[in-house]
Protein backbone atom coordinates (compact mmCIF):
# COMPACT_ATOMS: atom_id res chain seq x y z
CA UNK A 1 0.00 0.00 0.00
CA UNK A 2 1.48 3.26 -0.38
CA UNK A 3 0.22 7.03 0.26
CA UNK A 4 1.68 9.99 1.42
CA UNK A 5 1.70 11.17 5.42
CA UNK A 6 3.77 12.94 6.98
CA UNK A 7 6.09 11.09 8.90
CA UNK A 8 4.41 8.09 7.32
CA UNK A 9 6.07 5.68 4.41
CA UNK A 10 4.16 2.48 2.41
CA UNK A 11 2.40 0.26 4.25
CA UNK A 12 3.63 -3.48 4.48
CA UNK A 13 2.38 -6.37 4.18
CA UNK A 14 -1.29 -7.43 5.39
CA UNK A 15 -2.80 -10.38 6.72
CA UNK A 16 -6.24 -11.40 7.54
CA UNK A 17 -8.07 -13.63 10.50
CA UNK A 18 -11.49 -14.54 9.65
CA UNK A 19 -13.63 -15.92 12.35
CA UNK A 20 -16.39 -18.12 11.81
CA UNK A 21 -19.32 -17.54 14.11
CA UNK A 22 -21.61 -20.92 15.54
CA UNK A 23 -25.42 -20.99 15.72
CA UNK A 24 -25.91 -23.61 18.78
CA UNK A 25 -28.90 -25.53 19.11
CA UNK A 26 -29.69 -26.02 22.77
CA UNK A 27 -32.11 -29.42 23.19
CA UNK A 28 -35.50 -28.90 24.58
CA UNK A 29 -36.60 -29.30 27.92
CA UNK A 30 -39.24 -31.32 29.08
CA UNK A 31 -42.47 -29.88 30.53
CA UNK A 32 -44.71 -30.93 33.73
CA UNK A 33 -46.69 -32.92 31.20
CA UNK A 34 -43.86 -35.00 29.84
CA UNK A 35 -43.68 -32.68 26.23
CA UNK A 36 -40.43 -30.82 25.23
CA UNK A 37 -40.63 -27.24 25.39
CA UNK A 38 -37.99 -25.52 23.05
CA UNK A 39 -35.65 -23.77 25.78
CA UNK A 40 -36.38 -19.56 26.73
CA UNK A 41 -33.03 -18.47 26.46
CA UNK A 42 -30.04 -20.05 23.85
CA UNK A 43 -25.90 -20.32 24.40
CA UNK A 44 -24.08 -17.12 23.57
CA UNK A 45 -23.12 -17.31 19.84
CA UNK A 46 -20.11 -15.74 18.77
CA UNK A 47 -19.95 -12.50 17.55
CA UNK A 48 -19.39 -10.39 14.29
CA UNK A 49 -15.65 -8.90 14.67
CA UNK A 50 -12.57 -10.04 13.46
CA UNK A 51 -9.05 -9.47 14.20
CA UNK A 52 -6.40 -7.57 11.48
CA UNK A 53 -2.94 -7.30 11.64
CA UNK A 54 -0.71 -5.34 9.61
CA UNK A 55 2.75 -3.54 9.14
CA UNK A 56 2.92 -0.03 8.78
CA UNK A 57 6.51 1.23 7.07
CA UNK A 58 7.16 5.07 7.60
CA UNK A 59 10.41 6.28 5.38
CA UNK A 60 11.28 2.76 4.84
CA UNK A 61 11.79 1.68 8.28
CA UNK A 62 9.15 0.21 10.53
CA UNK A 63 6.46 2.83 11.88
CA UNK A 64 6.77 3.26 15.65
CA UNK A 65 4.34 5.44 17.79
CA UNK A 66 0.88 6.53 17.97
CA UNK A 67 -0.94 6.38 14.59
CA UNK A 68 -5.05 7.25 13.99
CA UNK A 69 -7.08 4.56 11.16
CA UNK A 70 -9.70 4.30 9.27
CA UNK A 71 -11.24 0.55 7.72
CA UNK A 72 -14.00 1.06 5.12
CA UNK A 73 -15.71 -2.07 3.41
CA UNK A 74 -16.21 -2.06 -0.30
CA UNK A 75 -17.54 -4.93 -2.38
CA UNK A 76 -15.13 -3.93 -5.28
CA UNK A 77 -11.50 -3.67 -5.82
CA UNK A 78 -12.03 0.07 -7.26
CA UNK A 79 -15.10 1.49 -6.78
CA UNK A 80 -18.36 -0.52 -5.65
CA UNK A 81 -20.09 0.18 -2.40
CA UNK A 82 -19.47 1.02 0.92
CA UNK A 83 -20.50 -2.36 2.82
CA UNK A 84 -21.32 -1.73 6.44
CA UNK A 85 -20.18 1.20 8.94
CA UNK A 86 -16.64 3.17 9.17
CA UNK A 87 -14.89 1.82 11.86
CA UNK A 88 -12.56 4.28 12.81
CA UNK A 89 -9.63 3.46 15.35
CA UNK A 90 -7.59 6.64 17.49
CA UNK A 91 -3.82 6.77 19.08
CA UNK A 92 -3.46 2.79 18.25
CA UNK A 93 0.11 1.99 19.16
CA UNK A 94 2.44 0.55 16.53
CA UNK A 95 5.82 -1.13 17.78
CA UNK A 96 7.99 -2.29 15.03
CA UNK A 97 5.44 -1.53 12.06
CA UNK A 98 2.89 -4.35 13.37
CA UNK A 99 -0.26 -3.54 14.83
CA UNK A 100 -3.98 -5.12 15.28
CA UNK A 101 -7.16 -4.19 15.63
CA UNK A 102 -10.62 -5.51 15.75
CA UNK A 103 -12.55 -4.84 13.62
CA UNK A 104 -16.81 -5.12 12.76
CA UNK A 105 -18.72 -3.75 10.14
CA UNK A 106 -22.17 -5.40 11.47
CA UNK A 107 -23.89 -8.73 11.23
CA UNK A 108 -24.72 -8.25 7.38
CA UNK A 109 -21.65 -7.27 6.35
CA UNK A 110 -20.08 -10.24 5.20
CA UNK A 111 -22.12 -12.81 2.27
CA UNK A 112 -21.27 -15.04 -0.95
CA UNK A 113 -19.62 -11.99 -2.25
CA UNK A 114 -15.92 -10.71 -2.10
CA UNK A 115 -15.03 -8.05 0.27
CA UNK A 116 -11.95 -5.33 -0.65
CA UNK A 117 -11.00 -3.64 3.06
CA UNK A 118 -10.00 0.57 1.88
CA UNK A 119 -7.34 1.65 4.76
CA UNK A 120 -6.58 5.02 5.99
CA UNK A 121 -3.86 6.45 8.32
CA UNK A 122 -2.93 9.59 9.95
CA UNK A 123 -0.74 10.30 12.93
CA UNK A 124 -2.32 9.88 16.22
CA UNK A 125 -4.17 12.20 17.70
CA UNK A 126 -4.12 14.63 14.72
CA UNK A 127 -7.54 16.19 12.99
CA UNK A 128 -5.92 16.13 9.75
CA UNK A 129 -7.06 13.86 7.15
CA UNK A 130 -6.33 10.39 6.63
CA UNK A 131 -4.35 8.97 3.99
CA UNK A 132 -5.67 6.06 2.02
CA UNK A 133 -3.29 3.84 1.36
CA UNK A 134 -3.55 1.69 -1.97
CA UNK A 135 -4.32 -0.40 -3.31
CA UNK A 136 -7.58 -1.91 -1.40
CA UNK A 137 -6.70 -4.94 0.46
CA UNK A 138 -8.48 -8.07 -1.06
CA UNK A 139 -10.18 -10.07 2.22
CA UNK A 140 -9.73 -14.02 1.77
CA UNK A 141 -11.58 -16.86 3.06
CA UNK A 142 -9.84 -18.14 6.21
CA UNK A 143 -9.17 -22.65 6.46
CA UNK A 144 -12.50 -22.68 8.74
CA UNK A 145 -14.60 -20.76 6.49
CA UNK A 146 -13.17 -23.01 3.40
CA UNK A 147 -14.23 -26.10 5.46
CA UNK A 148 -18.33 -25.10 4.47
CA UNK A 149 -18.16 -25.58 0.82
CA UNK A 150 -21.55 -24.35 -1.26
CA UNK A 151 -22.83 -22.41 1.86
CA UNK A 152 -23.95 -19.06 0.29
CA UNK A 153 -25.33 -16.45 2.24
CA UNK A 154 -27.26 -13.18 0.55
CA UNK A 155 -26.92 -10.24 3.32
CA UNK A 156 -28.78 -7.99 0.85
CA UNK A 157 -32.19 -10.60 0.81
CA UNK A 158 -31.68 -12.21 4.38
CA UNK A 159 -30.99 -15.40 2.98
CA UNK A 160 -28.38 -18.79 3.57
CA UNK A 161 -28.85 -21.57 1.18
CA UNK A 162 -26.86 -24.69 1.25
CA UNK A 163 -26.16 -26.29 -2.18
CA UNK A 164 -27.77 -23.05 -3.48
CA UNK A 165 -27.41 -19.01 -4.14
CA UNK A 166 -31.00 -18.88 -4.96
CA UNK A 167 -34.53 -17.93 -3.21
CA UNK A 168 -37.41 -20.87 -4.02
CA UNK A 169 -39.73 -18.17 -2.42
CA UNK A 170 -39.62 -14.82 -1.59
CA UNK A 171 -40.08 -15.52 2.01
CA UNK A 172 -37.52 -17.76 2.22
CA UNK A 173 -34.49 -16.98 4.71
CA UNK A 174 -32.56 -20.68 4.71
CA UNK A 175 -32.54 -23.42 1.84
CA UNK A 176 -31.09 -26.86 1.34
CA UNK A 177 -30.73 -28.56 -2.10
CA UNK A 178 -29.31 -31.68 -2.48
CA UNK A 179 -27.77 -32.33 -6.36
CA UNK A 180 -28.74 -35.86 -7.03
CA UNK A 181 -30.47 -38.61 -9.35
CA UNK A 182 -34.64 -39.32 -9.62
CA UNK A 183 -35.91 -41.67 -6.46
CA UNK A 184 -33.33 -40.47 -4.30
CA UNK A 185 -33.73 -38.92 -0.73
CA UNK A 186 -31.95 -35.46 -0.02
CA UNK A 187 -32.61 -33.43 3.14
CA UNK A 188 -31.26 -32.81 6.64
CA UNK A 189 -31.45 -34.22 9.79
CA UNK A 190 -32.15 -32.78 13.28
CA UNK A 191 -29.99 -35.10 15.37
CA UNK A 192 -29.36 -35.63 19.41
CA UNK A 193 -26.29 -37.62 21.11
CA UNK A 194 -28.39 -39.95 22.87
CA UNK A 195 -30.59 -42.20 21.40
CA UNK A 196 -33.22 -42.03 23.53
CA UNK A 197 -33.32 -38.31 22.79
CA UNK A 198 -36.10 -36.09 21.87
CA UNK A 199 -35.15 -34.42 18.37
CA UNK A 200 -37.57 -31.30 17.64
CA UNK A 201 -37.75 -28.71 14.84
CA UNK A 202 -39.57 -26.02 16.46
CA UNK A 203 -42.23 -23.21 14.82
CA UNK A 204 -42.15 -19.20 16.78
CA UNK A 205 -43.52 -15.80 15.99
CA UNK A 206 -41.89 -12.57 17.84
CA UNK A 207 -39.67 -14.21 19.67
CA UNK A 208 -42.21 -17.15 21.47
CA UNK A 209 -42.32 -20.90 20.68
CA UNK A 210 -45.25 -21.54 19.49
CA UNK A 211 -45.75 -25.28 18.07
CA UNK A 212 -42.98 -28.04 17.41
CA UNK A 213 -42.79 -31.31 15.58
CA UNK A 214 -40.59 -34.21 17.43
CA UNK A 215 -39.01 -37.72 17.52
CA UNK A 216 -39.65 -39.89 20.84
CA UNK A 217 -36.18 -41.47 20.86
CA UNK A 218 -37.85 -44.13 23.40
CA UNK A 219 -41.38 -44.75 21.81
CA UNK A 220 -40.43 -44.24 18.26
CA UNK A 221 -43.68 -42.14 17.71
CA UNK A 222 -43.48 -38.58 15.71
CA UNK A 223 -45.67 -36.18 17.49
CA UNK A 224 -46.66 -32.33 16.46
CA UNK A 225 -47.11 -30.45 19.50
CA UNK A 226 -49.48 -27.53 19.51
CA UNK A 227 -50.50 -26.15 22.97
CA UNK A 228 -50.30 -30.41 23.51
CA UNK A 229 -50.07 -32.82 20.92
CA UNK A 230 -52.66 -32.71 17.99
CA UNK A 231 -51.11 -35.33 15.45
CA UNK A 232 -48.89 -38.58 16.56
CA UNK A 233 -47.35 -41.05 13.92
CA UNK A 234 -47.12 -44.41 16.48
CA UNK A 235 -43.66 -46.37 15.57
CA UNK A 236 -46.35 -49.07 14.88
CA UNK A 237 -48.25 -47.72 12.42
CA UNK A 238 -51.49 -45.53 11.83
CA UNK A 239 -52.04 -42.24 12.60
CA UNK A 240 -53.43 -40.65 15.95
CA UNK A 241 -55.20 -37.13 15.67
CA UNK A 242 -56.61 -34.96 19.01
CA UNK A 243 -57.14 -34.34 21.46
CA UNK A 244 -59.39 -31.23 19.88
CA UNK A 245 -61.88 -28.89 21.68
CA UNK A 246 -64.11 -28.97 18.66
CA UNK A 247 -63.33 -30.87 15.36
CA UNK A 248 -60.54 -33.91 15.56
CA UNK A 249 -60.48 -33.90 11.56
CA UNK A 250 -61.92 -31.17 9.11
CA UNK A 251 -61.53 -31.78 5.42
CA UNK A 252 -63.11 -28.82 2.97
CA UNK A 253 -62.31 -27.87 -0.29
CA UNK A 254 -61.19 -30.93 -1.82
CA UNK A 255 -60.67 -30.87 -5.48
CA UNK A 256 -60.89 -34.58 -6.23
CA UNK A 257 -63.91 -36.61 -5.86
CA UNK A 258 -63.98 -38.53 -2.50
CA UNK A 259 -62.76 -36.53 1.09
CA UNK A 260 -61.98 -39.82 2.89
CA UNK A 261 -61.25 -43.26 0.48
CA UNK A 262 -59.99 -46.00 2.77
CA UNK A 263 -58.83 -49.28 0.74
CA UNK A 264 -58.43 -53.08 2.10
CA UNK A 265 -58.38 -53.40 5.65
CA UNK A 266 -56.96 -56.52 8.01
CA UNK A 267 -60.61 -55.76 9.96
CA UNK A 268 -62.69 -52.33 10.34
CA UNK A 269 -62.06 -49.09 7.81
CA UNK A 270 -63.32 -47.30 10.75
CA UNK A 271 -63.71 -47.91 14.26
CA UNK A 272 -65.50 -45.11 16.30
CA UNK A 273 -65.35 -45.82 20.43
CA UNK A 274 -63.57 -48.09 22.48
CA UNK A 275 -65.18 -48.47 26.05
CA UNK A 276 -65.30 -46.90 28.34
CA UNK A 277 -66.05 -43.86 25.77
CA UNK A 278 -69.34 -43.69 24.55
CA UNK A 279 -69.78 -40.25 21.82
CA UNK A 280 -73.32 -38.97 21.16
CA UNK A 281 -73.06 -40.51 17.29
CA UNK A 282 -71.01 -42.34 15.26
CA UNK A 283 -71.61 -40.54 12.38
CA UNK A 284 -73.46 -37.39 12.07
CA UNK A 285 -74.29 -35.83 8.82
CA UNK A 286 -75.66 -32.30 9.77
CA UNK A 287 -78.40 -30.23 7.95
CA UNK A 288 -78.21 -30.02 5.39
CA UNK A 289 -76.55 -33.16 4.39
CA UNK A 290 -74.93 -34.19 1.45
CA UNK A 291 -75.81 -33.16 -2.24
CA UNK A 292 -76.62 -36.53 -2.91
CA UNK A 293 -76.21 -39.98 -0.72
CA UNK A 294 -75.75 -39.56 2.86
CA UNK A 295 -74.32 -42.82 3.45
CA UNK A 296 -73.66 -45.51 0.56
CA UNK A 297 -72.78 -49.01 1.72
CA UNK A 298 -71.88 -52.18 -1.03
CA UNK A 299 -71.34 -55.13 1.26
CA UNK A 300 -69.64 -57.61 -1.11
CA UNK A 301 -69.80 -61.00 1.21
CA UNK A 302 -72.63 -60.57 3.28
CA UNK A 303 -74.35 -62.60 0.80
CA UNK A 304 -77.43 -60.13 0.94
CA UNK A 305 -77.81 -59.90 4.80
CA UNK A 306 -76.21 -57.00 6.69
CA UNK A 307 -74.60 -53.62 4.79
CA UNK A 308 -76.54 -51.89 7.84
CA UNK A 309 -76.61 -53.71 11.49
CA UNK A 310 -77.89 -52.32 14.14
CA UNK A 311 -79.72 -53.81 17.53
CA UNK A 312 -81.59 -50.38 17.89
CA UNK A 313 -84.18 -48.94 15.70
CA UNK A 314 -83.54 -47.21 12.38
CA UNK A 315 -84.84 -44.08 11.96
CA UNK A 316 -85.69 -42.06 8.15
CA UNK A 317 -87.85 -39.99 6.62
CA UNK A 318 -88.43 -42.28 4.03
CA UNK A 319 -87.22 -45.76 3.08
CA UNK A 320 -87.08 -47.21 -0.29
CA UNK A 321 -86.31 -50.76 -0.41
CA UNK A 322 -87.55 -54.22 -2.19
CA UNK A 323 -88.79 -55.61 0.82
CA UNK A 324 -88.64 -54.83 5.03
CA UNK A 325 -88.02 -57.87 7.30
CA UNK A 326 -88.93 -58.62 10.86
CA UNK A 327 -86.92 -60.68 13.34
CA UNK A 328 -88.84 -63.04 15.43
CA UNK A 329 -87.89 -66.10 17.70
CA UNK A 330 -89.70 -69.48 16.74
CA UNK A 331 -92.39 -71.28 19.13
CA UNK A 332 -94.50 -74.16 19.00
CA UNK A 333 -93.89 -77.59 18.47
CA UNK A 334 -92.56 -77.60 14.20
CA UNK A 335 -89.17 -76.28 13.15
CA UNK A 336 -89.72 -73.66 10.48
CA UNK A 337 -88.57 -73.86 7.23
CA UNK A 338 -87.80 -70.61 4.28
CA UNK A 339 -91.16 -70.01 2.80
CA UNK A 340 -93.28 -70.84 5.43
CA UNK A 341 -96.02 -68.42 6.58
CA UNK A 342 -96.12 -68.10 10.45
CA UNK A 343 -98.84 -66.66 12.68
CA UNK A 344 -98.19 -64.49 15.67
CA UNK A 345 -98.39 -66.84 18.71
CA UNK A 346 -96.95 -64.25 21.91
CA UNK A 347 -94.69 -61.48 22.84
CA UNK A 348 -91.10 -63.01 23.45
CA UNK A 349 -87.84 -60.98 25.23
CA UNK A 350 -85.88 -58.95 23.21
CA UNK A 351 -83.25 -59.65 21.22
CA UNK A 352 -79.59 -59.52 22.84
CA UNK A 353 -78.46 -56.31 23.35
CA UNK A 354 -81.90 -54.82 21.75
CA UNK A 355 -84.83 -53.45 24.67
CA UNK A 356 -88.07 -53.88 22.09
CA UNK A 357 -89.78 -57.51 22.27
CA UNK A 358 -89.73 -59.83 19.56
CA UNK A 359 -92.63 -61.91 18.25
CA UNK A 360 -93.27 -65.59 18.48
CA UNK A 361 -93.94 -67.21 15.51
CA UNK A 362 -95.29 -70.59 14.50
CA UNK A 363 -97.34 -72.26 11.67
CA UNK A 364 -99.80 -70.29 10.47
CA UNK A 365 -102.81 -72.23 8.92
CA UNK A 366 -106.76 -71.63 8.00
CA UNK A 367 -108.54 -73.36 11.74
CA UNK A 368 -106.95 -72.10 14.48
CA UNK A 369 -103.77 -70.33 13.92
CA UNK A 370 -104.49 -67.27 11.64
CA UNK A 371 -102.86 -63.94 13.02
CA UNK A 372 -100.55 -64.07 9.45
CA UNK A 373 -97.44 -62.01 10.06
CA UNK A 374 -94.97 -62.53 7.28
CA UNK A 375 -93.05 -65.51 5.62
CA UNK A 376 -89.66 -67.41 6.63
CA UNK A 377 -86.71 -65.59 4.46
CA UNK A 378 -83.90 -66.85 6.75
CA UNK A 379 -82.67 -69.06 10.29
CA UNK A 380 -80.70 -66.20 12.31
CA UNK A 381 -78.55 -66.87 15.17
CA UNK A 382 -76.81 -65.35 17.81
CA UNK A 383 -73.16 -65.78 17.16
CA UNK A 384 -69.65 -64.31 17.20
CA UNK A 385 -69.45 -62.05 14.62
CA UNK A 386 -66.92 -62.80 11.58
CA UNK A 387 -63.55 -61.50 12.30
CA UNK A 388 -64.08 -60.15 16.04
CA UNK A 389 -63.75 -63.84 17.52
CA UNK A 390 -60.91 -62.41 19.79
CA UNK A 391 -62.83 -59.57 20.75
CA UNK A 392 -65.46 -61.54 21.44
CA UNK A 393 -67.84 -59.33 19.45
CA UNK A 394 -71.74 -60.68 19.19
CA UNK A 395 -74.06 -60.40 15.98
CA UNK A 396 -77.43 -61.95 14.94
CA UNK A 397 -76.39 -63.52 11.51
CA UNK A 398 -77.81 -66.21 9.22
CA UNK A 399 -77.71 -69.85 9.29
CA UNK A 400 -78.61 -73.11 7.41
CA UNK A 401 -81.32 -75.65 8.07
CA UNK A 402 -84.45 -75.01 9.73
CA UNK A 403 -85.07 -73.26 12.90
CA UNK A 404 -86.16 -74.97 16.18
CA UNK A 405 -87.53 -73.75 18.49
CA UNK A 406 -86.08 -70.73 20.53
CA UNK A 407 -84.08 -70.38 17.76
CA UNK A 408 -84.42 -66.84 15.46
CA UNK A 409 -85.87 -66.35 12.28
CA UNK A 410 -86.13 -63.34 9.65
CA UNK A 411 -89.54 -62.62 8.40
CA UNK A 412 -90.30 -60.73 5.51
CA UNK A 413 -93.18 -58.81 5.80
CA UNK A 414 -93.77 -56.70 3.18
CA UNK A 415 -92.01 -56.86 -0.06
CA UNK A 416 -91.02 -60.11 -2.40
CA UNK A 417 -90.44 -63.40 -0.56
CA UNK A 418 -90.79 -67.16 -1.95
CA UNK A 419 -93.88 -68.83 -0.10
CA UNK A 420 -94.72 -72.34 -0.27
CA UNK A 421 -97.88 -73.20 -2.00
CA UNK A 422 -100.72 -76.11 -0.47
CA UNK A 423 -99.78 -78.97 -3.06
CA UNK A 424 -102.37 -78.93 -6.02
CA UNK A 425 -103.79 -75.71 -4.94
CA UNK A 426 -105.19 -73.71 -8.11
CA UNK A 427 -103.39 -70.54 -7.86
CA UNK A 428 -103.47 -67.42 -10.37
CA UNK A 429 -101.10 -64.56 -10.85
CA UNK A 430 -102.78 -61.62 -9.20
CA UNK A 431 -104.66 -63.43 -6.36
CA UNK A 432 -104.50 -63.16 -2.92
CA UNK A 433 -103.26 -65.64 -1.06
CA UNK A 434 -103.92 -67.07 2.37
CA UNK A 435 -102.86 -69.54 5.34
CA UNK A 436 -103.80 -73.46 3.85
CA UNK A 437 -105.33 -75.91 5.97
CA UNK A 438 -101.78 -77.26 5.62
CA UNK A 439 -99.53 -75.58 8.24
CA UNK A 440 -97.05 -73.00 6.60
CA UNK A 441 -98.73 -73.40 3.17
CA UNK A 442 -100.91 -70.73 1.25
CA UNK A 443 -103.84 -70.85 -1.00
CA UNK A 444 -105.95 -68.20 -3.20
CA UNK A 445 -108.65 -67.03 -1.25
CA UNK A 446 -112.02 -68.78 -2.19
CA UNK A 447 -114.74 -66.89 -4.21
CA UNK A 448 -118.53 -67.72 -4.95
CA UNK A 449 -120.92 -66.14 -7.23
CA UNK A 450 -124.07 -65.12 -5.47
CA UNK A 451 -126.92 -63.76 -6.53
CA UNK A 452 -124.52 -62.42 -9.43
CA UNK A 453 -122.58 -60.56 -7.27
CA UNK A 454 -118.82 -62.02 -6.66
CA UNK A 455 -118.30 -62.59 -2.97
CA UNK A 456 -114.61 -63.66 -1.25
CA UNK A 457 -114.03 -64.91 1.69
CA UNK A 458 -112.70 -62.47 4.93
CA UNK A 459 -109.67 -64.35 5.85
CA UNK A 460 -106.61 -62.66 6.37
CA UNK A 461 -104.23 -62.08 3.47
CA UNK A 462 -100.19 -62.69 3.33
CA UNK A 463 -100.26 -61.54 0.16
CA UNK A 464 -100.35 -61.47 -3.84
CA UNK A 465 -99.27 -63.87 -6.31
CA UNK A 466 -96.99 -62.91 -8.73
CA UNK A 467 -96.94 -66.36 -10.83
CA UNK A 468 -98.80 -69.16 -11.06
CA UNK A 469 -96.97 -72.29 -10.11
CA UNK A 470 -95.86 -74.95 -12.45
CA UNK A 471 -96.69 -79.03 -11.49
CA UNK A 472 -94.30 -79.77 -8.92
CA UNK A 473 -93.45 -76.22 -8.00
CA UNK A 474 -92.85 -75.46 -3.98
CA UNK A 475 -92.68 -72.05 -3.83
CA UNK A 476 -93.96 -69.14 -5.68
CA UNK A 477 -93.04 -65.44 -5.78
CA UNK A 478 -95.09 -63.46 -3.64
CA UNK A 479 -95.59 -59.77 -2.71
CA UNK A 480 -96.22 -59.73 1.04
CA UNK A 481 -98.65 -57.32 1.54
CA UNK A 482 -100.25 -58.17 5.37
CA UNK A 483 -104.02 -57.07 5.43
Amino acid sequence: MTGKVPGLGAAGAVALLLLVALVVWVRPAETAAGQPAPAAAAAAVVGTSFTYQGRLVANGAPANGSFDFQFRLYDDALAGSQVGVTVTVASKTVVDGYFDVALDFGAAAFGGGARWLDIGVRPGGTAGAYTLLTPRQSLTAAPYALALPNVYTDEGNNFVGVGRDFRISGNEVFGVRYDGSANQYGGMYVETSHTNGWPFYGYATGGSFRAWTYYNGSSGDWHLYNAGIRLSVPNEGGLRIGPALDYSLVISNTTGSDGIRIYDTGDDSIQIGVPPDVANYGVYIPSPGVSTYGLWSNTANASGEWALYSVDNVQAGNVLASGFSLLAQVTGPAALELGDVVAVAAAGKPMPGGTDSLPLVRLADSAEHTGLIGVVSQRMVWALAPGKEDEGAMAMQGAEGPAEPGDYVMLVVAGVAQVKVAPGAPITAGERLTADGLPGHTRALQTRIIEGMRVTEGAPVIGVALETPAEGQATIAVYVNLR
